[in-house]
This record gives structure tokens, sequence and C-alpha cells, in this order.
């Protein structure tokens, strides 16, 4: 369905509706890697289907969105990257994914492993019940990635700065992660993630229960962090998503209605039910 001038017209009369305001500077994907693949991919929980041939390239060094409606499938396609649906009961996956041309699902492909490269930030903050310093350490020493503890106290720091948490937390690392306000434990979990130098980072909606100058926060971030990692967020947040990302996609009922250009979704979207969701006609 082709979105044209006439469509736009819809609605109450009396009512503008328009879309959010993409950043000017957002950055670019025309000649970015490929990072993602997805190829036909459909997951049913037991008989119910909740995805239906989803075919996405997502882009490195990028921030890409995932729009639409609750329970449209956006956060089932994510939790599909990091094999997260491996632990539900009942679920199958079927289709081809591939990180970095290697296809996720393989036979030799170890879910735990693959977690590590690809990680993931909850909705909810979830800092462990440790320290600030042994939420960062907790992966770099479970896969033996310090050789002393000047290394480990590298990899904190590092962590933790990438995370813009350093110059907050440097002089209470012995404090519990849990003690930190919500905007900062969000913060720590993004510096626990990239504490294991992931390639992929996938949030799951990482603002919603934080305040407007927290939020600020982790978009900052996330706007600092593309630049060397490749970065998936689900948001019900139009306006984030025109802020922080380079690509969407617009998910409808279990299916990928378009995806493209962040500028261009927002601008010009091809097809009518996309236009009427950024714009607040429904969702």
């Amino acid at each position: 369905m082709e979105f044209s001038a006439a469509g736009a017209e819809r609605g109450s009369p009396g009512i503008a509706m328009t879309a959010p305001t993409v950043r000017s500077n957002a950055g670019s994907i025309t000649g970015a890697a490929i990072k993602v693949s997805a190829r036909d991919v459909n997951v049913f929980y037991g008989d119910k289907q909740a995805l239906f041939d989803v075919s996405l390239d997502i882009p490195d060094r990028a921030v890409s969105a995932f729009i639409g409606p609750s329970g449209c499938g956006k956060t089932t396609f994510l939790r599909c990257i990091n094999r997260m649906n491996d632990t539900i009961d009942g679920c199958r996956v079927t289709g081809t994914l591939q990180i970095e041309g290697k296809d996720a699902y393989a036979r030799n492909v170890d879910p735990v492993i693959l977690r590590t490269r690809v990680g993931m930030v909850f909705q909810k903050p979830n800092p462990f019940p440790k320290s600030i310093y042994d939420n960062v350490a907790y992966g770099p020493r479970i896969h033996g990635m310090a050789k002393s503890k000047a290394d480990m106290d590298q990899i904190v720091e590092k962590s933790l700065r990438r995370a813009g948490l350093w110059e907050e937390v440097k002089d209470r690392l012995a404090q519990p992660g849990t003690g930190l306000s919500g905007g900062q434990q969000q913060r720590l979990v993004i510096a626990r993630t990239v504490a294991v130098d992931p390639d992929i980072i996938l949030m799951d909606e990482p603002c919603s229960a934080l305040d407007p100058i927290a939020t600020a926060k982790i978009e900052e971030l996330i706007d600092e962090l593309r630049t060397n990692y490749c970065i998936i967020i689900v948001t019900h947040s139009m306006a984030q998503a025109a802020r922080v990302s380079q690509k969407t996609a617009f998910f409808h009922l279990g299916k990928l209605v378009e995806t493209g250009a962040t500028e261009e979704i927002f601008t010009n979207p091809r097809d009518t039910r996309t236009q009427d969701y950024i714009t607040g006609r429904f969702g």
C-alpha cells in the first residue's frame, strides 16, 4: 500500500497530526556494513504465531529502532537476535538469522557464548545485588578477560566511562549498585553490558522507567556508543526513535510493515499504516 498526499490528509478535521522531527545530525546508514540479516523469520508460541516472515537487514555502528503498537512483535524479534526466546517453553523460530554472515541458530552455536556477543539492556534496570565494581567486573571475570587486578580495574573504569558514569561513582565503587538512582542503575547495566566487549547491544525500552533527565542522558549515551557498536532499540516513543536512530522498522500485528532510514520513515513513509502510527492516529 503506497502512501500518498491524499492519505496524509485523513483524520479528524481541524486536528494537525505530524510526525516527530528527526535530528538533522543523526548520521546516515548509507554504505554501512550489515551486522544482522534476517530472512523469513517466523516465531511461534505453541500454536500461536507471533511473527510472520520478517526479513530485515540491520547496519553496524548505527542505531536501529523498532517501533509499533504493544504486542506487535518488536520485542519478540529483538529476542530472536540473542536467542532469548530459547528460554521460553514451546517457542519455535523458523527462517534464517545471521550475525556477520554466520547462522545464529546453527547447531554448533552456543547460545550462552552468543549472548556475550549480543548484550541486552532491559526495560527495568536490573543491577546485581553486588557492588558497583563487581557489577561491571562480573562478565569479564566469568570469561577470564582480565589477567590481573590491574587489568580488571582498567576494564571497569573503561566501561563506566563509556557509560558516562565514571565521574559519578569513581569514589564509591565498593557501594551497592542497587543504591544508585534509576538512571544511574540503567547506565550501570549498560556499563556491565559493554564490559564484555559485545558486537551488538539490544535495548528493550531502556528509558520507559526513567524520568526525562535520566532519559536524556541515556539517549546521549546511545548516540555515543553507536560509533563502536550495532545498537537495536525497541521504543514506544516516536520522538525517541526520531532522536536516536538512523534506521527504523515499523511492526504491526506480527509483521514488518516497512523499514528504512529514519528520516524517510518519519517524513515520507510508503505505507499508510506507518503514517497513521507515527502521527498518532492509532497505537
